[in-house]
């Protein structure tokens, strides 16, 4: 298991250090050498007053006197505060004492995409893709705050425990605009994940970064990298003039896969995708299956609205689709949920349909017994302002709101989609379903797993929405409402579900 804040070669935690145990500046202590670079090398971290596990990056003391480098290693720090994603490493502190220079980060312990490559020699194209959209969810955050990585590889390509992808080692990003320490003809990179424009020493932008992606995700399906050779100049020779050998002959993956490849690799700038989002829409049209590996933030295959870009990034038709994966690929993942969930979900389908309950202030009329699924453990752990079940919705809100007015809404919003299915010709049953309902505010969305709005979680019967928007009630929360409705209905498929909710916001 590799950390995600190692840029370089692993370290076994028995090699001697005589830094190990040492405390820094009486903030964090070092527990065992994670990695060594060029640059650098990395620890475990550990705080003194809150034992939070860190990664501490630090430069080599006889680099650290050297100005240019220095700079180099103060602009990584400064570039990886602009960034604040769930797909990239966090930056706590940057330190500087005793003739060092520290960078505490975030420790999100995973494997590297390089050491996955070599354990298991080809991955499935399913995983590739989970792992490449998550990137270039990174990759466009970073892009679009003019942030250019410019050393995209599988070896900075964490892919955590709980199937998270992290981007890190930003050491050598450039920021459009800026012309501190990257001079024309300098060239910066690896060389076998180089654009040609980087072999070349020209000025690069955001699309060098597609670039690498597309030979890192080729390697990881085919097993070994499109362009290889004996010495640096053979391989930097075949980015600039030879075409790669087809993906397909090497693995078995959709053609889609393949065309989408290609492109990212084109030699020239302006025949690769014009920017992250363009690369994203090409993979989530591959057809594939749920990743093996898990390799998507967590609860994200059996989410129905799922999206981890930032919700402004993208219109509102795209955010809405989980990444790479259609509501046909979100049933096959309910189908691994633990047998504890299939029999909640197997009794609420025996039930008869759900009565409205009493009033809130303890009415006693109309009560019907309700079996509720249970709650997200995001929601679990979150502090709610409102906590109140009436009828069949359970209200979890940040913020003041009227629990009946929502319940009523719900009401109306069941009626309407059953009218809808009977204009589109399906006579069948939609049953009233308990549903955990959270309100919250953008900012909380940003902080947990990079959510759009609306998410709805299948296995839990959980919808979240962000209130942030004056009309969240007449656009995020009815198509929220729409995919709980759908899910229960056995008998449409994924794609007219989809269809579905899409008519019904629109109506």
């Amino acid at each position: 298991m590799i950390p995600s804040a190692l840029a370089g070669e692993a370290i076994g935690p028995s090699a001697a250090d005589p830094r190990v145990g040492r405390d820094l500046m009486g903030t964090y202590r070092l527990v065992e050498p994670l990695g060594k670079g060029g640059m650098a090398t990395v620890y475990r971290g550990r705080h003194l007053l809150t034992d939070q596990e860190v990664a501490i990056k630090i430069l080599s003391p006889e680099l650290a006197t050297q100005s240019d480098v220095k700079a180099r290693f103060i602009e990584e720090a400064r570039t990886l505060a602009r960034l604040e994603h769930p797909n990239i490493v966090t930056l706590y502190n940057l330190l500087e004492g005793e003739g060092h220079l520290y960078l505490v980060m975030q420790l999100a312990e995973g494997e590297a995409l390089d050491t996955l490559i070599a354990r298991q020699g080809r991955l499935p194209c399913n995983d590739v893709v989970a792992i490449g959209l998550e990137t270039l969810y990174a990759l466009e955050y970073a892009h679009d705050r003019g942030v250019v990585h410019r050393d995209i590889k599988p070896s900075n390509i964490v892919i955590r425990g709980d199937g998270a992808v992290k981007v890190m080692d930003f050491g050598i990003a450039k920021i459009v605009g800026s012309t501190k320490l990257t001079q024309t003809g300098q060239t910066m990179g690896t060389v076998r994940y180089m654009a040609p424009e980087q072999v070349r020493g020209k000025p690069v932008d955001h699309r060098c970064d597609l670039y690498a992606l597309g030979v890192t995700l080729y390697e990881a399906c085919a097993g070994q990298p499109p362009f290889d050779g004996d010495t640096h100049f053979e391989i930097m020779r075949r980015h600039l003039v030879d075409a790669p050998r087809p993906v397909s002959e090497l693995a078995a993956v959709p053609p889609e896969f393949e065309q989408a490849l290609a492109r990212a690799m084109e030699k020239r700038v302006e025949d690769r995708f014009a920017n992250a989002r363009e690369f994203v829409r090409a993979l989530k049209a591959v057809p594939i299956g749920t990743p093996s590996r898990r390799v998507t933030s967590s609860a994200a295959l059996a989410a129905f609205g799922a999206e981890l870009a930032p919700a402004a990034a993208l219109p509102r038709s795209q955010r809405r689709r989980p990444p790479g994966r259609d509501l046909r690929q979100v049933v096959l993942a309910l189908g691994l949920i633990g047998l504890s969930i299939a029999a909640i979900l197997w009794a609420l389908l025996s039930d008869p349909p759900l009565r409205t309950r009493g009033a809130p202030h303890g009415s006693s009329t109309g009560l019907a017994a309700v079996v509720w699924p249970p709650l997200d453990p995001v929601a679990r752990g979150l502090r709610w302002v409102i906590d109140q079940r009436q009828g069949d919705i359970h209200v979890l809100s940040q913020t003041p709101v009227d629990v009946g007015a929502l319940e009523a809404l719900c009401t109306r919003a069941h009626r309407a989609y059953v009218a809808l299915l009977r204009r589109e010709g399906i006579d069948l049953p939609v049953p009233r379903r308990p549903l955990h309902l959270a309100l919250m505010p953008d900012a909380v969305f940003a902080a947990h797993e990079g959510w759009s709005s609306p998410r709805y979680e299948a296995p839990t019967s959980t919808l979240y929405v962000s209130t942030a928007r004056a009309d969240y009630q007449r656009s995020d929360l009815l198509h929220g409402l729409a995919l709980h409705y759908c899910a229960v209905i056995s008998q449409l498929s994924n794609e007219r579900c989809l269809e579905l909710t899409d008519a019904f916001e629109r109506e």
